[in-house]
C-alpha cells in the first residue's frame, strides 16, 4: 500500500505542478499583453498589479488593473506624429505574437502535448512453458504465460533453465537468461523521444535493437542494473548486458554507455569489445584498464547463438514478398530457393530460403522453425557450425506435425583465414622504428574482404567493412605506449569471423634518434637511412678546436632550470655532418657552420640528473674533425 499511496502522491504533485505553471504563464502573458496592447493605442492608460493569492502557499497575483494617468504638471501632452501611430499597432501585435508563439511552444512541452505519448505494451515470450513467472501490479509471482502484455513495474523472472524474452514497440528485443529477474520501467512510444527501459535485478539479458528506425522520432534505450549500472543501447546492438558487464558483438556508433555509480567519466564498450566491473573498484581509477577485446569472435557462447537463431529470424530482412515469383513444382510440397546446393560460403551464417504448398503449417530447418509468410515463402538465418563441410535439412510439416517433404543441401564453408593486413607508417611490417613522440598514428591497408581490424586486443572502431585503410593511435595517454620496447600485432578478420595472421611492428619510445632501426634491433640508435657512427674512422680530430657549443650556455657546461632548450654551436666550414652521441643530426646540411639539438624530456633527449652530449663534426670521408662534450645539470 505504500508504495501505490506514494505513486499517488507523486502523480498528484505533479498534476498540481502543471495547473500551477500553467496558470502562471497565462497570467503573466496576459498581464503584458493587456499593458501591451492598452500603451500601444492609448499612452495614457498604466497598468498596476491587481488582487493577490496563494496557490500551495505560492504567490501569485489574479488579476492586473488599468487606470489612466493622471498629469501632474501644467503642460499639454504633445501630439504623437503619424509615423509613430502607425508603428505602435504593427509593433505591438507581432510581439504578442511572438510571445503567444513561445509561450504556447513552453506550455505544450510541459504538460506533454508537444510530444504525444502512449504507454505501450511489452510482449513477453515464454520458450519453455512453466520456466517463468511473472508479478503483476506489485502482486505475487505467478506462472508465465506466452504473449502476455507487461507495462510499467510488472516484473518476469527465469527458474535455474528458465528462458524468456520480451518484445518492445520498435522492435528492441531483450531475451532473459536462467535465473534471471527483470521489471519493466518504461515503453512510451512518443512522437519525438520515445522511451524504453528495464531494470535487471539478477542475472543476465541478451538485447537485439533494430538497425533502421521503424518510426519517427528516436529512441531512448536503457537497462538500468541492480549493481547501479546504467546502460545506454544504442540502434544495432547485438550484445549481452550483466549487473557489472558487457559484451557488445555489435552496435551502432561508438557502442554501449555505462554510467557508473560514482565514476567521473561514462565508459564507452564498443564493438567487439567487452567489460567487467570488480565490486571493490576505485571510482577515481582509469575504469578502461576492464576494458578488453571478445576473446574470439568465432567462438560465441550458446546463449547468444540460440537468442540470434530463435528472435533475428522471426523479423527476417526479407521473406521474399508475393511478388517473389518463387513457386511449388506440381505433386511437391516443399521448394528450397538458396543456398544452392554445394555451394561454398564465407560466412558463419546462411539464409535458407523458399517456398511451401498449401498443405503446409510449419518448416523446420535443422531443427529449427522458420518463418513462414502469408504467400508461403519462409526464410531463416541459419548459424553455421566450424566445419568445412555442412547439411541442411529443411522439412515441410502439416498440422499435425507430421513430415510431408524433405530437402537437403550440402554447403561448404570457406575456413580459410584472410590475408594478414600491411603496415606502412610510420615503418614497414616487421620493422622496428624509434621515436620520441608521446603519441603515433600507426596506418596500413585491409585485405579484400576485410570486416574488422584488431590491434593486439582492441578492435578498431571506424574501421567498416570495405575499408581499404586502417588507421591506430599509439599514445601514452590512452596507455597503449609506454617507454621502451612496444609490439603491435596487427589482425584482419573476415566476414567469417576468422583472423589472419599479425602483421608485427615493433616501436621504441625513448633514447636518442628518430627512424627505423637497421637490423630490426632495437638496440642501435641510428636509422636504416642513416650509417651508424660506430662504422665510421676512430681517428684523432683533424682539427681540434673547431666545434663549440654557443647556447644555452657557451663552454662546456649548463645548469637547466626550465624545461626543453636548444643546444646549438659552431663547426668548421668542412663539416659534412654533425653527431651528437652517435644520433646524426638530419636538418644539417653539410657546408653550414652552425648547428643545433634539442634536449626535451618529452622527446627523451633530456632526462633528470646530469646528462652527457658528445658532438662530434664529420668531414665527407667520415673522419672526425672535432670532438666536444657538453654536461647539462637537469
Amino acid at each position: 500500500m505504500g508504495s501505490k499511496e506514494g505513486k499517488k502522491d507523486s502523480k498528484g504533485l505533479r498534476r498540481d505542478t502543471i495547473i500551477f505553471d500553467t496558470f502562471l504563464v497565462f497570467n503573466t502573458f496576459s498581464t503584458f499583453l493587456t499593458f501591451l496592447t492598452f500603451n500601444t493605442f492609448s499612452p495614457e492608460l498604466a497598468l498596476l498589479p491587481g488582487r493577490s493569492s496563494t496557490y500551495h502557499d505560492r504567490p501569485i497575483t489574479l488579476f492586473t488593473v488599468l487606470y489612466y494617468r493622471h498629469r501632474r504638471n501644467h503642460f499639454a501632452l504633445a501630439e504623437p506624429s503619424p509615423l509613430r501611430r502607425a508603428l505602435r499597432p504593427s509593433i505591438g501585435v507581432a510581439l504578442a505574437l511572438l510571445i503567444l508563439y513561445f509561450a504556447g511552444s513552453w506550455l505544450m512541452n510541459r504538460i506533454g502535448l508537444g510530444n504525444h505519448a502512449r504507454q505501450t505494451a511489452v510482449v513477453l515470450t515464454v520458450e519453455r512453458q512453466g520456466t517463468a513467472q511473472v508479478s503483476l501490479d506489485d502482486k505475487d509471482f505467478a506462472s508465465a504465460q506466452d504473449d502476455m502484455k507487461l507495462y510499467a513495474s510488472d516484473r518476469v523472472k527465469t527458474s535455474a533453465n528458465g528462458r524468456a524474452a520480451l518484445t518492445f514497440f520498435d522492435g528492441t528485443i531483450i531475451r532473459l537468461g536462467d535465473q534471471t529477474e527483470v521489471t519493466v520501467l518504461q515503453s512510451d512510444l512518443k512522437t519525438e523521444n520515445s522511451l524504453l527501459s528495464i531494470n535487471l535485478l539478477s542475472g543476465q539479458v541478451w538485447v537485439s535493437t533494430p538497425a533502421v528506425p521503424s518510426f519517427t522520432g528516436s529512441v531512448l534505450r536503457s537497462i538500468e542494473a541492480s549493481s547501479g549500472i546504467a546502460f545506454d543501447i544504442p540502434r544495432a546492438a547485438d550484445a549481452v548486458i550483466g549487473l557489472r558487464s558487457a559484451t557488445v558483438y555489435a552496435a551502432a556508433g561508438l557502442g554501449i554507455k555505462l554510467t557508473i555509480p560514482k565514476a567521473v567519466i561514462p565508459v564507452i564498450v564498443g564493438e567487439g569489445q567487452q567489460f567487467a566491473l570488480p565490486e571493490n573498484f576505485d571510482p577515481d581509477a582509469d575504469l578502461y584498464q576492464y576494458r578488453s577485446a571478445i576473446g574470439s569472435l568465432a567462438s560465441i557462447p550458446t546463449f547468444v547463438q540460440e537468442s540470434r537463431t530463435i528472435y533475428l529470424t522471426a523479423h527476417p530482412g526479407g521473406p521474399v514478398g508475393t511478388g517473389s515469383g518463387l513457386t511449388v513444382a506440381e505433386g511437391t510440397e516443399l521448394s528450397v530457393a538458396s543456398p544452392a546446393n554445394n555451394a561454398t560460403v564465407r560466412t558463419g551464417t546462411v539464409n535458407v530460403k523458399g517456398v511451401v504448398g498449401s498443405k503446409v503449417s510449419v518448416v523446420r530447418v535443422n531443427g529449427y522453425q522458420a518463418t513462414l509468410a502469408a504467400d508461403r515463402t519462409f526464410a531463416i538465418e541459419l548459424s553455421l557450425p566450424d566445419e568445412n563441410s555442412v547439411t541442411i535439412t529443411v522439412e515441410a510439416l502439416n498440422q499435425q506435425g507430421a513430415v510431408l517433404e524433405t530437402a537437403v543441401r550440402q554447403i561448404t564453408r570457406d575456413l580459410k583465414p584472410p590475408s594478414s593486413p600491411a603496415i606502412q607508417s610510420p615503418a614497414a611490417t616487421g620493422q622496428t622504428y624509434r621515436t620520441q613522440r608521446q603519441e603515433l598514428p600507426i596506418t596500413g591497408t585491409a585485405p579484400s574482404g576485410t570486416v574488422g581490424i584488431m590491434v593486439n586486443d582492441y578492435r578498431l572502431q571506424i574501421f567498416k567493412p570495405g575499408d581499404t585503410t586502417w588507421t591506430y593511435l599509439a599514445s601514452t595517454k590512452l596507455e597503449n605506449f609506454h617507454e621502451g620496447e612496444n609490439i603491435f600485432n596487427v589482425f584482419a578478420i573476415n566476414d567469417a569471423g576468422k583472423q589472419s595472421e599479425p602483421a608485427t611492428l615493433t616501436i621504441v619510445l625513448g633514447g636518442e634518434g628518430e627512424g627505423v632501426i637497421n637490423a630490426g634491433s632495437a638496440s642501435s640508435g641510428a636509422s636504416s637511412a642513416i650509417t651508424s657512427e660506430e662504422d665510421l674512422p676512430k681517428n684523432a680530430a683533424l682539427k681540434p678546436g673547431t666545434v663549440q657549443v654557443t647556447a644555452p650556455l657557451a663552454g662546456t657546461q649548463f645548469t637547466s632550470t626550465g624545461s626543453a632548450f636548444l643546444i646549438e654551436g659552431s663547426t668548421p666550414s668542412d663539416t659534412a655532418s654533425v653527431w651528437v652521441n652517435g644520433y646524426k643530426l638530419r636538418l644539417y646540411t653539410p657546408g653550414k657552420t652552425f648547428w643545433n639539438y634539442i634536449a626535451d624530456p618529452a622527446l627523451g633527449t633530456l632526462k633528470k640528473g646530469v646528462h652527457t652530449y658528445i658532438i662530434n663534426a664529420r668531414n665527407v670521408a667520415g673522419e672526425l674533425l672535432d670532438s666536444v662534450t657538453y654536461t647539462v645539470t637537469y
